[in-house]
């Protein structure tokens, strides 16, 4: 049920982040389908919306224009008609028509149910983990952090509305709020094995009741089961951030190394862990396609071992980058995805293939 609700919780999207195209020429590497417009309706996403128009939705930065005679075009809502013209040098933009524009002159209130614009995807396994602990760098640093050290009746687990008392939050004020985490999965790089660190486990939410060196705690949330001695880290301030789907900046190759659920096989809508972060320049709302491996056979010919190409079989847009690691929803999948496929930049064509 848990899993469920999620699925329809959505997180907003904004344009802030794109960098206006007028006169200037569409990338050879664009492909249109043959859509000229779009309304946008209640329901809409904006990765379905520029699928309308582009084969490969994470190319609308290159190809968008900004209209000048809305004020605040970094928003799309409800009514809001997507146009696909070519610019004073013949080159192709997409651009928006509000229907609450009049003239040159853009009404500034719109209707009440117009308010919230289109979110980037429908899928819901990402609201939980943007304010999730993340990723800690070592098993001394995890036995570190504050912990749940005794309650005044010992129970097996603990629910929510139970009353424990901690060790290291004494100078924590009444009424703060901490996550309770369990040491999760080492992470490694692929290629060379490195660590990356530890996945935290997010098994639920504390608050302050009382001061004190021992401080008490609440449980006002639980997600999984809840026992004496679990670690607690702050819970971050999150807004709900304003994405936009777009290629890496440089090309880009690395592996999924974990996930965050215990699923088997993973398809649309699930998080996944990828060994590449902020130190590979990787950015919000970056688009990775997926790779499988090719399998291993003989040439023919020399009876020589022969690679298989490898094949595209997803995409993944990051929503939360760390320095070593990024967190990314799997926006499209052909087939099952696994832990070990590996991931690249948009087009990035595969070394290992053969020649």
């Amino acid at each position: 049920m848990h899993k469920h609700r999620w699925r329809k919780l959505i997180f907003t999207l904004g344009l802030s982040a794109l960098t206006p195209v007028i006169a200037q020429a569409a990338p050879a590497n664009i492909q249109w389908r043959t859509q000229q417009t779009y309304i946008v309706k209640p329901g809409d996403t904006l990765w379905g919306i520029a699928g309308h128009f582009l084969v490969y939705p994470w190319q609308w930065p290159q190809i968008w224009h900004k209209n000048p005679s809305i004020k605040n075009p970094n928003l799309i809502y409800p009514g809001d008609r997507i146009v696909l013209h070519y610019g004073a040098h013949g080159e192709p933009e997409l651009s928006l028509e509000s229907p609450f524009s009049s003239g040159s002159h853009f009404v500034e209130l719109r209707p009440k149910m117009s308010t919230e614009p289109v979110p980037t995807i429908s899928t819901g396994e990402v609201m939980p983990f943007l304010g999730s602990p993340g990723v800690i760098a070592s098993q001394k640093a995890f036995t570190q952090l504050p912990y749940l050290a005794a309650a005044a009746k010992q129970r097996p687990s603990y629910v929510t509305g139970n009353i424990l008392y901690t060790v290291g939050l004494e100078k924590a004020p009444i009424g703060s709020r901490y996550r309770v985490v369990a040491l999760g999965p080492e992470l490694f790089q692929a290629k060379t094995h490195r660590s990356l660190g530890f996945a935290l486990e997010d098994l639920g939410e504390v608050t302050v009741t009382q001061g004190g060196l021992h401080a008490a705690v609440q449980i006002t949330q639980i997600r999984r089961e809840i026992d004496l001695g679990e670690r607690l880290v702050p819970v971050a301030k999150t807004a709900i951030p304003h994405y936009f789907p777009s290629a890496p900046q440089r090309a880009m190759e690395g592996h999924i190394i974990g996930q965050l659920e215990g699923n088997p096989t993973l398809t649309v809508g699930q998080v996944v862990v990828i060994d590449q972060g902020s130190a590979n320049d990787l950015k919000l709302g970056n688009v990775l396609q997926i790779q499988r491996s090719g399998a291993v056979t003989r040439n023919a010919v020399t009876g020589k071992a022969f690679a298989l190409p490898a094949q595209t079989i997803g995409n993944l847009m990051v929503f939360r980058v760390f320095p070593q690691v990024s967190y990314g929803v799997i926006t499209t999948a052909s087939r099952g995805i696994s832990v070990g496929d590996g991931i690249h930049s948009p087009g990035q064509t595969d070394a290992s293939a053969p020649k």
